[in-house]
C-alpha cells in the first residue's frame, strides 16, 4: 500500500467514526496549522466525511506555507468545500465569510524547532494563538486549542490529569514550548471570560504518517535510525516511559472534545494501554520488523547529552475525562507501529 492510500484509509478511519458528527455537518471549520502532520489528517477526515456521508462541511485551511500546502492539499483545491488561505499567523486574520468552528493546531512543535529559534515558538505558540482567539471572538465561533502534555512539568505523578501542573523552570529555554502552551491556555481562559466558548486539548506522542524524519520525537527518531542504520541505539538506559497514540484515535478524540466536550475544560487524550517505556518501545519496534532491528545504548549519552539529562521519567496521562464523553482509541501500540513503519517504507511482519 502506498502513502496516498494509507492517508485515504486513516481518513476513511476517522470520517466512519463514532464522533458526534451531526454537530459538524453543515458547519465551517478553519483549521491553522493545518499543514502539521497531525492537523492535516483534521483536513482528510473532515473531507473524506463530505465524500462518503454528504456531511456538507467547508474546511478553511490557514498555513503559510504554499509549498508545503502543496504537498499536503494539491488534491482538494478544486473542491468547492476546500479553500486555502497562505498567511503567517503572527499578523491579524481577516476573513469575510462565516465560521463556526476554529481548530488553533499551528506550532513550531518538535525538538528541533524549539532549539533552534526559541523565540519565534513563544511568539508563534502565544501570538498566534491571540490573533485566532480575536477572530473567534468576532465570528463567535467554538474554539480548540492543541496544547500538550508537556504544559504538566515534573509533577511526581506516574499518570497526569488535567487538574494538575507542576514545576517547570522559567529560565530553561529548553522549557519554551512547553511555557507558551501554558500561556495560551491562560489566555484561552482570559477570551472565555469575554465570551469566547473554548476547549483544550493535550495529546500525548501520535503515531502517524507525515511527520519530518529529523523531528526529533522517539517514534520518528526510531524509524529514522531504522531506515539509516538498520538498528536503534537509545540514548541512556530507555526507562522514561511515555505514552503513545496512534493517529486515527488522535483525531477522533480530538474532534470528540469539539462537539462533545465542556467549554473551558481541557481534556487530554491518551491512550493507557500504549504506555511503555523507551525500552520496551525500541523492542516493539523491533519486533514489527522483517528485518532484523538490533537496540544497542550509547554510553555516553548519559554523560553528555542534555536531552537525556533532563528527561522526565514519566510523560502518561489519564484519558478519563475524555473517555467520559464516550471516546475509546481503537488502534493498538503494535499495530500503530506497523502503520508508521510501512509509511515509511520498513516492511513489517504480517
Amino acid at each position: 500500500m502506498n502513502r496516498k492510500d494509507m492517508i485515504n484509509q486513516d481518513a476513511e478511519r476517522i470520517a466512519d467514526s463514532s464522533v458526534n458528527w451531526e454537530k459538524l455537518h453543515g458547519k465551517t471549520l478553519l483549521i491553522s496549522g493545518a499543514t502539521g502532520y497531525v492537523p492535516q489528517y483534521i483536513v482528510h477526515g473532515l473531507l473524506k466525511r463530505n465524500d462518503l456521508f454528504q456531511a456538507n462541511m467547508n474546511v478553511i485551511v490557514l498555513c503559510r506555507s504554499k509549498a508545503k500546502a502543496d504537498l499536503r492539499f494539491s488534491m482538494y483545491y478544486a473542491r468547492d468545500d476546500f479553500k486555502l488561505i497562505i498567511q503567517d499567523i503572527l499578523t491579524p486574520i481577516e476573513i469575510e465569510q462565516e465560521v463556526h468552528y476554529i481548530i488553533h493546531a499551528a506550532s513550531p512543535a518538535g525538538l528541533v524547532n524549539s532549539n533552534i529559534n526559541p523565540v519565534e515558538t513563544f511568539k508563534v505558540n502565544v501570538l498566534g494563538c491571540d490573533n485566532l482567539l480575536m477572530l473567534s471572538e468576532k465570528k463567535k465561533a467554538e474554539f480548540l486549542l492543541f496544547s500538550s502534555v508537556d504544559v504538566y512539568g515534573k509533577i511526581g505523578e506516574k499518570r497526569f490529569v488535567e487538574s494538575q501542573l507542576g514545576f517547570l523552570d522559567t529560565m530553561d529555554v529548553r522549557n519554551v514550548y512547553a511555557y507558551s502552551k501554558r500561556a495560551s491556555e491562560n489566555l484561552c481562559a482570559c477570551y472565555r471570560q469575554r465570551g469566547v466558548r473554548v476547549k483544550i486539548v493535550r495529546p500525548t506522542q501520535i503515531m502517524g504518517g507525515g511527520i519530518a524524519l529529523d523531528d526529533g520525537r522517539i517514534h520518528i527518531d526510531f524509524i529514522s535510525q531504522i531506515l539509516n542504520q538498520h538498528r536503534i541505539v537509545l540514548k541512556g538506559d530507555g526507562s522514561p516511559v511515555r505514552s503513545f497514540l496512534y493517529m486515527t484515535d488522535a483525531i477522533t478524540g480530538i474532534l470528540t472534545v469539539l462537539t462533545d466536550g465542556q467549554d473551558g475544560q481541557t481534556y487530554n487524550v491518551s491512550n493507557e494501554d500504549a504506555e511503555v517505556s523507551v525500552l520496551e518501545f525500541a523492542r516493539i519496534m523491533s519486533s514489527c520488523a522483517k528485518e532484523q532491528i538490533d537496540i544497542e545504548r550509547s554510553m555516553e549519552a548519559d554523560k553528555y547529552d542534555v536531552e537525556v539529562e533532563h528527561a522526565v521519567s514519566y510523560v502518561t496521562a489519564s484519558s478519563e475525562k475524555l473517555r467520559s464523553l464516550g471516546w475509546m482509541p481503537r488502534i493498538s501500540l503494535e499495530d500503530a507501529c506497523k502503520n508508521m513503519m510501512n509509511y515509511y517504507g520498513i516492511e513489517t511482519i504480517e
